[in-house]
């Protein structure tokens, strides 16, 4: 039946108390209080379950009809591991604070009823728990409590060296395990590729992506996908969406440009058969001379476009070199590198004379990169003096990395660009064009995001806003005005001191 043995230790007997009373006490209540109302309870626990980080209810009651007066003894104890752990202790409806484990003090309550109000659930309260109540009846119930981690979900448009487009969405710390989703604008779910790891700690990373080009139709050619990722055991779900507006054309080598390259020389031929003879020969030879410098120059012209389109890299003279899409480098607005910054770098000088001064420290190991650089930036339509001074901010051109790619100080990011390995999959060694692509790919969505958020803000507003994203965060930099964007990212000047070393590189060879 009911034992009262931890009840009598624990709730009822003060310091010094003797056997003789501890006996009178178990007649006391034996007698006096007989166990008239709801028996011991058996059977499974209670299941409860709460996200970290909020307030949660683990229920132990007894009817109203068996007794409504309110609780004054109550016992809540952890009894998942070797010994139990004192939760709360209520006596005559005061609770006894000397007898609560570390762990638990302010942050429990007792409910009327008897039911246990935890504040700020964390994992480590993971676990089984008794309570005892005492009320003229008596009870006796387990909890199961299970924490969830419900951690951020990052979504984003990454494009492969074969040039397709997949939406990739990623997600770290979960636990348990959760299930990932893509979803259309709709709510049906895509045909993605899903997997999911375990990392030391036991939380769960998960990942899903799905190539855009496969689900065009049901998107329409353009539209918003949606990433979920929950726990439906719990009703516990976090989400992130993107809208994508980029579309895929992949060119298809062969009869294309070969055919009008091959039309182009035929034309030419016909109208020098023509020519030789319709006109005196004086006249041909000097129209010879010229056709011939003209065919060449459309001959090495046809051959480089078909050469490079094969290699994923189009022309510069199809693209030219404005790199005005996102808005001008150039006319960006800064007032270059805090003091904080300049300090950590053991500078005298402040703001924009601090940021060149950094980027021309950068030059020589920069121009290691330059090839690489120029070329992503060309397909992309990026300045390569702003990848320059992202690349000169994050890792210093390379020399801030480990042996292992990964930052000197920060563990978590990798290659010259600096990417979060928790939101995004490593690609790439870190000096190599991959991993520029990939960044500067993440980068590019990130002004689209500007650009639908911030619609009355100017390219370069915008342009300045997507830098402030990539190291702090969409959701720190939207809330915030133009003037506000650098006010969460570190040393509180990450745009402004990226864009005055992207001028300066933009002046010196990028």
């Amino acid at each position: 039946m009911f034992n009262y043995e931890s009840v009598e230790n624990r709730l009822m007997m003060p310091a010094g108390f003797s056997f003789l009373g501890s006996w009178f006490l178990h007649l006391f209540i034996s007698v006096i209080l007989p166990a008239t109302g709801k028996p011991l309870q058996s059977g499974s626990p209670w299941r409860i379950s709460a996200a970290a980080g909020k307030d949660v209810i683990l229920p132990c009651r007894l009817t109203a009809s068996v007794d409504p007066s309110p609780v004054l003894v109550a016992e809540w104890s952890r009894v998942d591991g070797p010994f139990p752990v004192t939760v709360h202790v209520l006596r005559n409806g005061e609770e006894l604070v000397k007898e609560k484990a570390p762990e638990y003090l302010g942050r429990t309550a007792i409910m009327e009823d008897g039911s246990l109000k935890l504040l700020g659930v964390q994992r480590r309260d993971n676990g089984t728990y008794r309570c005892v109540l005492l009320r003229g009846s008596s009870v006796e119930e387990f909890v199961s409590l299970t924490v969830a981690e419900v951690a951020e979900v990052k979504i984003s448009v990454r494009r492969t060296s074969a040039n397709e487009l997949f939406v990739v969405c990623e997600s770290s710390g979960w636990s348990p395990e959760p299930v990932v989703s893509l979803l259309d604008a709709g709510g049906s779910v895509l045909a993605a590729q899903t997997e999911s790891s375990v990392r030391p700690d036991d939380l769960h990373s998960v990942r899903a992506l799905v190539n855009v080009a496969a689900v065009k139709a049901a998107l329409t050619g353009s539209g918003t996908v949606i990433c979920r990722v929950e726990l439906p055991e719990m009703s516990l779900a976090n989400e992130n969406k993107i809208y994508i507006s980029d579309e895929f054309d992949p060119f298809e080598p062969g009869l294309g440009c070969n055919f009008v390259m091959v039309f182009a020389i035929v034309l030419v031929a016909v109208v020098i058969a023509v020519m030789l003879f319709a006109f005196p020969v004086w006249m041909i030879e000097k129209l010879r001379s010229s056709l011939r410098s003209s065919l060449r120059r459309l001959t090495e012209f046809s051959f480089d476009l078909v050469t490079q389109q094969r290699d994923g890299e189009p022309d510069e003279r199809l693209l030219g070199e404005t790199y005005t899409e996102y808005g001008d480098i150039t006319r960006v607005e800064t007032t270059g590198a805090s003091e904080e910054t300049a300090n950590t770098n053991q500078l005298l000088s402040r703001g924009i004379e601090a940021s060149h001064q950094l980027a021309e420290s950068d030059l020589n190991e920069m121009k290691r990169y330059k090839e690489d650089i120029s070329s992503v930036g060309k397909i992309l339509n990026v300045h390569p003096a702003l990848i320059a001074g992202i690349i000169s901010r994050q890792s210093r051109a390379g020399t801030k990395l480990s042996a292992n790619g990964y930052g000197k100080f920060n563990q978590n990011c990798f290659g010259l660009m600096q990417i979060s390995k928790h939101y995004h999959a490593v690609k790439g060694n870190p000096f190599s064009r991959e991993h520029l692509d990939q960044g500067v790919t993440f980068f590019i969505q990130l002004i689209k995001t500007m650009k639908r958020t911030k619609q009355d803000w100017s390219k370069e507003q915008q342009l300045k806003g997507a830098l402030a994203c990539y190291i702090a965060g969409e959701e720190r930099v939207i809330p915030l005005s133009y003037e506000e964007v650098d006010s969460v990212t570190p040393h509180g000047d990450f745009a402004n001191d990226v864009v005055a070393r992207a001028q300066w590189f933009a002046h010196s060879g990028f």
